[in-house]
């Protein structure tokens, strides 16, 4: 069965697509890894083509190995939640859908998933980005942005996986910037789960050997 990878945030705008491309370009060191976005939303139209901002970057990384539309199937241009694009747009899309079209490319290649938003936020008609994890059975990576506030929504999103009972693998602080704040302690403190703090691009080494024991 095919490996999956799937990378999630605590919400929108913390850095999956960052954290993503350079493991993309860590992990083909060793591995012939693809990626797949099954969504994407606030999309520019040029010459009469949807262009996806985030999924280009994966497309590019890969060297153009894969198709942009096999890499990310579904694009629209109003920057809002996948749910409501799908909805405005009066089109019929489902977990199952996703989960079909990821499938055609994976075939023995582990496959890096970015979701949308955060890991509950609405991905489909029928399900959140926690349940296309749940579908495909894959090496879940939460994102949190390092920032006033991050602790509490990095626990709440702890908990609401361990009541949807969906594993949770690794958990990224994403330290761009540094400040005076402590959260990866602070964090730590109250999870077992394995946590890295990404502050420089040699971190990305450390959260391939996590992932290398699930491929």
């Amino acid at each position: 069965m095919p490996k999956y990878i799937f990378i999630t945030g605590t919400n929108t705008d913390v850095g999956k697509t960052f954290i993503g491309t350079k493991l993309i370009k860590g992990l083909n060191k060793t591995y012939r890894c693809l990626a797949f976005k099954p969504i994407e939303t606030g999309c520019v139209k040029k010459k009469g083509v949807l262009i996806p901002k985030d999924s280009t970057k994966y497309y590019n990384m890969l060297n153009k190995v894969i198709g942009l539309d096999e890499l990310n199937p579904y694009r629209f241009i109003p920057p809002v939640s996948p749910y409501l694009a799908i909805k405005k747009a009066k089109k019929k899309i489902f977990i199952k859908d996703y989960y079909e079209k990821l499938k055609m490319i994976s075939k023995n290649a582990p496959v890096l998933v970015e979701g949308a938003g955060g890991a509950f936020s609405p991905l489909a008609l029928d399900g959140l980005n926690i349940d296309l994890m749940r579908t495909i059975r894959s090496f879940n990576i939460l994102v949190i942005k390092d920032e006033l506030g991050c602790i509490s929504g990095a626990l709440s999103n702890i908990l609401a996986f361990e009541k949807y009972k969906a594993r949770l693998d690794l958990l990224i602080l994403n330290t761009q910037n540094k400040n005076n704040m402590d959260n990866f302690k602070e964090i730590t403190k109250y999870t077992s789960i394995p946590m890295i703090n990404y502050t420089k691009s040699t971190d990305i080494k450390t959260i391939q050997d996590k992932i290398s024991k699930f491929l």
